[in-house]
């Protein structure tokens, strides 16, 4: 009988779960579980192996959205806290591997074909070369994926979410200042998420009236809310030139890759708005970045694949 392995992505809100072939990244028997109906990390994995009725997986790969550094971690977005081998024991796993959700974007990234993301100008790199991945969500997180000598990759952790705001215009500062707080530093990423681009909204908007990250964006994307609008297309722009800044530090000519919820959700706007010549704006430099690949990530579970990667190396 095939050996399997478990994948997780686990997030403040769902843990979603599939089964690999150790070797592949062909994911099966998907499912997504509410965190509200779990006391811990550990009773959800236990709930989904029993589920489907497996037992002494070969091994386990979990991706959470917090840092994975020490004995004890910690889910930054939920009350939960774990070790290595609480999860290895719920999974009942021979091997495990617990990594940070953009580690395991990363490593997904040589794995993601043509149906898995939407190309925004660029060249197909030559060779294996540095890439990065980036994602407003709930956050913005960001890794770095780079090619070994003797093949193979490594993924490097971020922190893109904590830079400096790019604002170059005086109206985008005046925009940075209504969003502020005195004494409080303003980041990256207390614009470019769902909660900033609520920020946003409601520091333009002369009577706002939506409520969510969501609604901002459905407004904005309906041509409904003018200041909606001109929310979405602030976000875009400091989204590209972050984008762009980060592939220009680390010389990304693997291709810069963006996750999360909101991208693939605004890939017709950036595919025709200003992102991409955004993106490329470095002044006499700009030639390093036009041959520089954009991809969104539209599969709806990367980590899965990152994850498989990693039983993969642990073979």
């Amino acid at each position: 009988m095939t050996e399997l392995a478990l994948v997780g992505d686990i997030g403040g809100t769902n843990s979603r779960f599939g089964l690999v072939e150790p070797g592949t990244t062909r994911v099966a028997e998907v499912a997504v579980q509410k965190n509200d109906n779990f006391a811990s990390l550990e009773d959800s994995i236990a709930a989904y192996v029993k589920a489907k009725g497996v037992s002494q997986l070969a091994g386990a790969a979990i991706a959470v959205a917090g840092p994975v550094e020490g004995e004890v971690v910690h889910l930054t977005n939920r009350n939960w806290s774990f070790t290595r081998e609480s999860l290895r024991r719920a999974a009942d796993a021979r091997q495990f591997r617990l990594l940070n959700d953009f580690e395991a974007l990363a490593l997904a990234l040589p794995h993601l074909d043509g149906e898995d993301v939407v190309q925004i100008g660029g060249e197909l790199p030559q060779k294996p070369s540095v890439k990065i991945v980036l994602g407003p969500g709930t956050g913005l997180g960001m890794a770095t994926l780079a090619p070994l000598p003797l093949g193979g990759w490594m993924a490097l952790p971020g922190e893109v979410g904590h830079i400096t705001l790019p604002v170059v215009t005086q109206a985008e500062f005046d925009w940075r200042d209504r969003m502020s707080k005195p004494g409080v530093l303003f980041e990256a990423e207390d614009a470019i998420t769902g909660g900033g681009l609520l920020r946003m909204y409601r520091a333009v908007a002369e009577r706002p009236t939506l409520e969510t990250p969501e609604a901002v964006l459905q407004a904005a994307l309906a041509g409904a809310d003018p200041a909606a609008v001109k929310t979405l297309d602030q976000f875009i722009v400091w989204l590209a030139r972050v984008a762009g800044d980060a592939a220009m530090t680390m010389q990304a000519k693997g291709g810069v890759y963006l996750a999360g919820g909101i991208a693939p959700s605004i890939v017709n706007k950036l595919k025709s708005g200003p992102f991409r010549s955004i993106f490329e704006e470095k002044g006499r430099l700009a030639f390093v970045m036009k041959p520089i690949p954009v991809y969104v990530i539209v599969d709806k579970f990367p980590a899965f694949k990152g994850c498989a990667a990693a039983i993969a190396d642990m073979r």
